[in-house]
């Protein structure tokens, strides 16, 4: 070994090194490019954090910008419409958007529709309470009424239709007269993907509705209900022991 070489061992009292003869400038310069590395690891993280930031502000102006104008131009078109509702894509109205009613800060995204009747002599009205929640390609058909209450969210392609088609046998079904019957939501229902809810059916505040299930009766207030068709398994925050209280 040369005079000018040094080594590093491990120095038990200080937990460090301590030089002896070995390559002190090797590890300095690998130290030196470890921390040139974490800086820049550093500085990427910030730039990422800067256009995200960008991108997030950008998207919120953007979303603002579109209900703005959506709900300007549902106003046009005689729907009564509240105050802060958000878009996050097209909302579709057919039938007399006069016989729609929407609520303060309700929120819709992409294909949502509301469908007003006026088959057979019917005049179908939807009215939606505060807060209320649309997701993607959910569908409300009224020939009746159909009432939301505030805070009520429905998810992924629900469909709420107050009514039917004849079904006498002897005349063919698109020539017969539809039969209706109001439905009415309460407030803070949650509705799971694909929910399904026919004519005159009542479900009751606080109810969650299972994924895929299909309501044919009313439900009572603050039950979790599955199935088609659809019936209460136990109370919202309550074990499925609770059943018999259920129903």
């Amino acid at each position: 070994m040369n005079d000018n070489e040094m080594t590093l061992r491990p120095c038990p009292r200080s937990r460090g090194v301590e030089a002896v003869p070995g390559r002190v400038l090797a590890v300095v310069g690998q130290d030196l490019a470890g921390r040139r590395s974490s800086a820049g690891r550093l500085a990427r993280l910030r730039a990422m954090g800067l256009r995200n930031g960008v991108r997030i502000g950008l998207g919120f102006a953007w979303t603002r910008l579109f209900s703005l104008a959506c709900t300007l131009w549902l106003r046009a078109a005689g729907v009564r419409i509240g105050r802060d509702c958000r878009f996050y894509g097209r909302l579709v109205i057919v039938g007399d958007p006069r016989r729609v009613t929407i609520g303060d800060r309700c929120i819709f995204h992409h294909e949502s529709c509301l469908w007003t009747h006026d088959l057979g002599g019917g005049a179908g009205e939807i009215h939606l309470g505060r807060g209320v929640a649309l997701g993607p390609r959910v569908v409300i058909n009224s020939l009746a009424r159909i009432t939301v209450g505030a805070g009520s969210a429905f998810g992924y392609g629900c469909y709420i239709q107050d009514n039917d088609h004849g079904t006498a046998p002897r005349t063919p079904t698109l020539e017969q007269a539809p039969v209706a019957g109001p439905i009415e939501i309460g407030a803070d229902v949650w509705c799971g993907a694909y929910t399904i809810a026919l004519k005159g059916v009542r479900i009751g505040d606080q109810a969650v509705i299972g994924a895929g299930s299909v309501v044919v009766k009313s439900l009572p207030r603050g039950v979790v209900a599955v199935g088609v068709p659809c019936r209460p398994v136990k109370r919202r925050g309550a074990g499925a022991a609770n059943l018999g209280d259920a129903v």
